[in-house]
């Protein structure tokens, strides 16, 4: 919309920057180009499955960030962004006490997939191969998960602090209203990033803030982030890095080879 793309001329000068400082091999730029984009495509694929199976956005929130844990380690070569969405989100509800029933989670991961191809959705057979196949990625896909992550699954997310932060930033309710609002909508636009394993909470939603004040033309205090704990150069990290996702093309979910062992 409107407001994202006035942010695109950041988006710019940071490509910019870190094109000077890219590899010298055009090929290397393009792959770490193509996994980036599938991450997105894993997010964007956790978020729409959430709304299908009405879920609170704390726990697509939650499973974005497992998601992002997991392929910091793991390649995204070796294990399918679109198996792993699913495996983040059911378990997520889990964590979150929002759990959702095998089949339903299966069958909002078979419409996208049929969406995606073009076809007319259809509800999966609950005893057809092709659910046996799905039930069998998500439950390894949930598995290798908790191996990974360690059983460590509680997250802090930026969204709890945004109705503190307008409400102590701004001098009417309607204001702070509106700040929080556009605030919220960069916070999810930034799980697509890895800024959320980067980066605390606290600073995420200062640099959300920081952008939605802009949007909306808003003055706010001179050096306002250090109130709540902030460093002026990790906001403008987190910043670059949701700014760039809106010069990206749309992600595009590509079918990966594993690189030689």
């Amino acid at each position: 919309d409107g407001a994202r793309h006035s942010l695109v001329t950041v988006a710019e000068r940071t490509r910019a920057n870190m094109s000077a400082a890219a590899p010298s091999s055009a090929s290397a730029a393009d792959e770490a180009d193509l996994i980036a984009g599938q991450k997105v495509v894993g997010c964007e694929m956790i978020q729409q499955m959430g709304i299908l199976l009405r879920l609170p956005q704390v726990v697509l929130a939650s499973a974005q960030v497992m998601f992002h844990r997991f392929y910091a380690r793991r390649s995204v070569k070796k294990f399918d962004v679109r198996h792993f969405a699913m495996g983040a989100l059911f378990l997520a509800a889990k964590v979150e006490e929002q759990p959702r029933k095998t089949r339903d989670v299966v069958n909002v991961a078979n419409h996208l997939e049929q969406r995606r191809a073009g076809q007319a959705p259809q509800p999966v057979d609950i005893f057809s191969q092709r659910y046996a196949t799905y039930k069998d990625r998500l439950v390894k896909a949930e598995r290798e998960l908790l191996k990974e992550l360690g059983f460590i699954l509680y997250t802090e997310h930026p969204h709890k602090f945004i109705l503190n932060y307008a409400k102590l930033l701004t001098v009417d309710e309607g204001t702070s209203k509106r700040l929080a609002q556009h605030a919220w909508n960069f916070i999810n636009d930034s799980q697509r990033t890895d800024a959320c394993i980067k980066h605390a909470p606290e600073v995420i939603c200062c640099a959300a803030i920081f952008m939605s004040a802009r949007v909306l033309q808003l003055k706010l205090p001179s050096g306002w982030w250090e109130l709540f704990d902030a460093q002026k150069d990790e906001m403008d990290a987190v910043v670059a890095q949701i700014s760039a996702l809106y010069s990206r093309p749309p992600a595009r979910y590509v079918r990966l080879q594993p690189d030689p062992e």
